[in-house]
């Protein structure tokens, strides 16, 4: 992927600092059996930069590949259509709900119940979202209506849930109406699979796998030389090696051999902290002989 984009660093709309890179967005932000291309993920990297979007955010955005008959479709998560409408200042809120025929009539009704008993027939569904701009007084109406008929495929949830399917496709088509600079270009996961871009029984696990932490290495001979550096350059001879016994013991270590960076980081610090506290006169150096490590060589 050398000429292509591999990594975007930006704030999330949640105010949190991200860090995306190609190999973080093919472990743990794809979905599906299909291979994902490096144009695909450029792509996807370019499309949470702009947006803003957040991959390990609850599942917020995900890449969904099923097989390789159909190139890689950009889905946002259930709920995060409406976590962002909510986020933007100029949002004042939405009505929504299903379209219904009953006794011969065509009715719009809120939220998402068909009554058999009623003989209601679902054909569609309906939403509308309320947006203020900055500086006008005015509240500005955003309507959108689907009909059943062109999304439904009959299989999974469009057959068990029709009308929650459908007011679903509804509400992401007219929030992207009315804030096209937050939605344009992504599409919820029901309307993909409205679209046939992923089949209709495909199933996404909301939580994201969170990212193995990276490594933490053993320090090396150097950072073992700093430390006891900093603890010959400040206190007396005969207490080096009880100054660095006593602070390695604090973090449950006998010898500096096995200590980790994290640790050694930690150690640096608390000794730092004794040495800001200590009135003891002048200083002097000793030897390097490490009583943790044997020989200088070994170190």
């Amino acid at each position: 992927m050398s000429n292509l984009l591999t990594k975007v660093e930006y704030q999330s709309i949640s105010g949190i600092p991200v860090s995306l890179d190609a190999e973080t967005v093919i472990k743990y932000c794809t979905r599906g059996n299909g291979n994902i291309t490096n144009q695909e993920v450029a792509l996807f990297l370019r499309t949470c930069q702009a947006k803003r979007l957040d991959p390990m955010e609850n599942g917020e955005v995900y890449l969904i590949k099923y097989d390789n008959t159909k190139p890689a479709q950009i889905v946002v998560g259930k709920h995060a259509y409406l976590r962002r409408a909510d986020r933007n200042p100029e949002y004042r809120g939405k009505k929504s709900g299903i379209v219904i025929v009953r006794d011969g009539q065509v009715i719009q009704k809120e939220g998402c119940c068909v009554y058999e008993v009623l003989k209601e027939i679902l054909i569609g569904g309906w939403c509308r979202v309320f947006r203020q701009r900055e500086g006008c007084d005015g509240v500005e109406e955003f309507y959108r209506e689907v009909a059943l008929a062109e999304y439904s495929s009959g299989q999974a949830n469009w057959k068990t849930k029709p009308a929650t399917m459908i007011e679903k496709v509804a509400v992401s088509q007219c929030l992207r109406d009315a804030f096209p600079n937050d939605f344009e270009g992504i599409y919820a996961d029901d309307e993909m699979v409205a679209s046939g871009a992923i089949p209709a029984d495909y199933k996404v696990v909301d939580d994201t796998t969170t990212p193995e932490p990276p490594p933490d290495p053993i320090i090396t001979a150097d950072q073992r030389r700093q430390l006891f550096d900093l603890v010959r350059n400040n206190f007396d001879p005969d207490v080096v090696n009880d100054v660095v016994r006593s602070v390695i013991e604090e973090f449950g270590f006998s010898s500096t051999k096995d200590m980790t960076e994290s640790v050694f980081q930690k150690v640096m610090a608390r000794i730092q902290e004794i040495i800001d506290d200590s009135s003891d006169g002048e200083q002097e150096r000793i030897g390097d002989d490490d009583p943790y490590q044997g020989p200088q060589s070994g170190r």
